[in-house]
């Protein structure tokens, strides 16, 4: 029973640090946000007529698009136990293997979601679109609520690697 304690005390230690993590991830959509209202009135822009700003436009949404498939198909990937994303030599840390791939697939996926918002922050400055800005931090905030850490997922993960060691 004390191995059993040690472990769920080692993934609950992972997990408050994966919650912070993506914290960070999540809270930086609202700092990008704060930085471009403050410097909206300031900005001056300057786009040549020539220039395919609506082409970009239209760019920056699908690519927003295909990140969200793309995040979805490869947390699934990621998350099988059988895969291997983390470093695989034994390290002296004391973090359950579960830990280490749950958080690699957390900060993966929460970075390309962050990059929706990233494209917003793009297009108001190339153009101060700040609809474009707005509609793509809701959907990179409401995509990195959606697909946020959930214990569940780990204590799962957690479970499927230790049986597949066990074998």
């Amino acid at each position: 029973m004390d191995e059993e304690q040690n472990e769920m005390a080692r993934l609950e230690a992972g997990w408050r640090m994966i919650l912070v993590i993506w914290g960070v991830l999540f809270a930086s959509l609202g700092v990008y946000l704060i930085v471009c209202m403050n410097i909206e009135k300031s900005i001056q822009i300057n786009v040549d007529p020539g220039f395919p700003l609506k082409t970009i436009r239209y760019a920056l949404f699908g690519v927003s698009c295909i990140t969200l498939f793309v995040v979805y198909y490869l947390r699934k990937f990621l998350m099988k136990p059988n895969i291997s994303i983390a470093n695989s030599r034994q390290t002296s840390s004391n973090q359950h293997p579960a830990v280490g791939k749950y958080t690699v697939a957390i900060i993966l996926t929460s970075a390309l979601l962050e990059g929706i918002g990233i494209y917003g922050v793009i297009l108001f400055l190339l153009a101060k679109d700040t609809l474009s800005l707005y509609q793509l931090f809701i959907i990179s905030a409401a995509a990195m609520i959606f697909f946020r850490p959930r214990k569940e997922e780990l204590l799962h993960l957690a479970t499927q690697m230790n049986e597949q060691r066990g074998r």
